[in-house]
């Protein structure tokens, strides 16, 4: 297991950039508590002064009978070193890691000791990677966890270190976080998957478990792909050499030409936003009407104490989007008069217009947490009564006034302050929907998003690598829902990434997508349907791949469901089966093979269907599935079992049937067929089989 060159490119530029004489460091993930992968080679590395000697040294607490390790080498020229020490399979008591530099003259024997570092509490076990979106990241406090379950989570050879979620166009050599062992007090905040997957391993296993948590909520799967893999595939090349480009100008930019951009994007955004205006102002009672006139009859206006909420303020603006226009009358002192002053109204949610005395004075669009501050021209100041109109514009979710300082001064700071707080006479405007241009006033690394293509790979999966890890579990695709066709390539681009980071022998497990969203008629509704179909291909045509079936435990309203153990065991079922070889776990739900079409029925054939096939409550009949004739139009079908691996499935509606789906909806309900071990059999459709629907739709 070698270090990718990327990776490697990046510490030699992090070590070169370093003092000359360096304390040895090391990665995070080398910290007390942390587990090591068992009957594996062993991956350890950091950096040291450049020349100078590193041994590391393996410890056991026992070492009557267990041998320990000694491993010398040398820092490179860069500092950088990396020592491979042999398997251990010793997993029932703990270890103690010591890493010292010396300096290169001399015998080592005799060599000045420059730096060292030890670690203690290390155990050898079983350690996997827990990846994905917010199902992964999802807590063991958000799931239902009561106190009393809390309490009984003493686990002390259960060991997670959780990434925090960072962001980096390229590839980091370390990242801010710490092995912590799973007791009452820290486990609340571990991944409710991991954890529970943690636990059934451990139960079958009886070695300590070491999990790596790093998945960030709402994320695509692209940004976990190493870039440079998202560039070297056919489909994805073109998209992301454009994202490298654009990262590479905004890092190639120096201070003046960041300067001209923020001129550019500012000019750019001022002449949208003036045209945003212009739009929504031609149909605006307030403008045809010219409501900010100083002389406006306004007495059958409403009243409103600004600041505040327009919604929670006026009943008749509950729910309203759009303009309120908003007036006050003032009496400026005498001495005030040709005197420039300033109008602070506070924070507007989103945009304004402002007005003195007629006068148009400011304008901030789509700013909802900026202070309103605008400069009144003196030759616009008379003494006496004047006028401040404002309409304000929110084209969704609550609008006004937000909250801060309301006032009118001199710009100069002498004499009174007017408090503009108060009561203001309002009137609704127009009512729209159109959010407006967005604003950009400085350059943005199009490479720093939790979206963009590689940027969590080099923040949150890199520092990590080479660690040495038996397997990685996969739980996302919510983000990428829309796309089916794209994730048939880039589930299988991950895995492949992953195993040039950890080793081709890493295991893969993949949650296929929970049941979601309205319940719905449509015997083929398809979209996460799609989705779940490409993660199945995946699981079906990557060597060494599993997937749990979770179709049964989702929730109609709620992305997140809070049944996570049985994600946590269904992941595990398969890992105890086929990484571990225990041949009493389950490794699958039934998953459909293979259908032949027999006098107007068609006979489905199932793998996994250990202990035959079943509708769930053990009477019902097998419901879910669909079928259609030659014009592809599906109806509800009726299904039968009709042996232990077989279903036979058939609608009077279709005398020629000739494709079948099953579960193929967002929240597929009425499918109930699972195998006697009760798992639920996989969403699937026979007109194309499972290794040959990439690309299709």
């Amino acid at each position: 297991m070698n270090i990718r060159p990327c990776h490697a490119a990046v510490l030699a530029t992090l070590v070169a950039a370093s003092p000359l004489c360096a304390d040895i460091t090391m990665p995070s993930v080398f910290s007390d508590h942390m587990v090591l992968q068992r009957d594996l080679p062993l991956e350890i590395w950091g950096t040291a002064e450049p020349g100078s000697r590193i041994r590391v040294n393996l410890i056991s607490s026992q070492p009557k009978g267990v041998k320990g390790q000694v491993f010398d080498l040398q820092a490179g020229p860069d500092g950088r070193w990396q020592t491979r020490m042999n398997a251990i399979s010793e997993t029932e008591h703990t270890w103690r890691l010591e890493v010292i530099e010396k300096s290169g003259e001399g015998p080592y024997s005799k060599a000045k000791v420059l730096s060292s570092l030890a670690f203690e509490d290390v155990l050898i076990g079983e350690v996997w990677l827990c990846g994905g979106q917010s199902n992964m990241e999802w807590v063991m406090n958000s799931v239902g966890t009561t106190p009393e379950q809390k309490a009984g989570m003493n686990h002390p050879t259960i060991r997670l270190i959780k990434a925090p979620h960072v962001l980096a166009t390229e590839p980091q050599d370390d990242i801010d976080a710490e092995w912590q062992v799973c007791t009452p007090k820290t486990v609340g905040n571990w991944s409710a998957v991991g954890l529970y997957f943690g636990l059934a391993l451990q139960s079958e296993l009886d070695v300590p478990i070491g999990l790596i948590s790093s998945n960030w909520g709402g994320t695509r799967i692209e940004p976990w792909i190493e870039r440079a893999d998202l560039a070297a595939h056919p489909r994805f090349a073109k998209r992301t050499m454009k994202l490298q480009a654009g990262i590479d100008d905004y890092n190639s930019m120096d201070d003046a030409t960041r300067r001209r951009k923020v001129e550019q994007a500012n000019r750019g955004f001022n002449e949208k936003a003036e045209g945003y205006w212009q739009e929504i102002l031609a149909t605006d009672p307030g403008a045809k009407n010219q409501w900010m006139k100083p002389d406006l009859n306004d007495s059958g206006w409403g009243e409103m104490k600004l600041p505040g909420n327009w919604e929670q303020r006026e009943d008749s603006l509950k729910n309203f989007d759009g303009t309120v226009w908003f007036r006050r009358d003032i009496k400026i002192p005498a001495d005030w008069k040709n005197s420039p002053l300033i109008i602070e109204l506070g924070r507007i949610d989103d945009s304004d217009r402002t007005w003195f005395d007629g006068n148009l004075v400011g304008t901030t669009t789509n700013k909802h947490t900026g202070a309103r501050r605008y400069k009144v021209k003196s030759k616009m100041v008379d003494a006496g009564k004047a006028n401040i109109t404002v309409c304000a514009l929110d084209p969704h979710g609550g609008g006004g006034f937000s909250g801060g300082a309301m006032k009118l001064m001199r710009a100069d700071g002498q004499g009174p302050v007017i408090e503009l707080a108060g009561d203001w006479k309002w009137k609704r405007g127009v009512a729209t929907t159109n959010s407006g241009p967005n604003r950009v006033t400085e350059p943005i690394n199009p490479g720093m998003t939790p979206q963009s293509a590689g940027t969590l790979h080099a923040a949150m999966i890199a520092p990590f690598v080479p660690y040495t890890l038996r397997g990685a579990i996969w739980y996302q695709g919510e983000s990428n829902a829309g796309e089916p066709d794209e994730y048939r390539d880039l589930m299988p681009l991950l895995i492949e990434s992953w195993r040039e980071d950890f080793g081709d022998h890493l295991a893969f497990g993949i949650v296929q997508l929970a049941a979601y969203k309205a319940v719905s008629q449509n015997p083929d509704e398809g979209d996460w349907a799609y989705l779940r179909d490409a993660q199945l291909e995946a699981a079906r045509t990557v060597e060494n791949t599993g997937i749990a079936i979770t179709t049964d435990v989702g929730n109609a309203t709620d992305i997140h469901p809070k049944n996570k153990k049985a994600v946590g065991d269904r992941l595990a079922g398969w890992a105890l089966h086929d990484v571990y070889h225990r041949e009493n776990a389950i490794p699958s739900s039934p998953i459909y093979r293979s259908a032949q079409t027999e006098g107007g029925m068609m006979m489905l054939s199932f793998d996994h269907a250990q202990g035959g096939l079943r509708s769930s409550d053990g009477g019902k009949k097998i419901d879910g599935f669909a079928i259609a004739g030659p014009d592809g139009s599906f109806v509800w079908a009726d299904a039968m079992v009709t042996g232990p691996e077989t279903v036979q499935v058939w609608s009077n509606e279709v005398p020629d049937p000739r494709i079948v789906r099953y579960a193929w909806q967002n929240n597929p309900v009425r499918a109930n067929l699972v195998g006697g071990t009760g798992l639920p059999a996989s969403p699937f459709r026979t007109d194309q089989p499972a290794s040959k629907q990439a690309g299709s739709r």
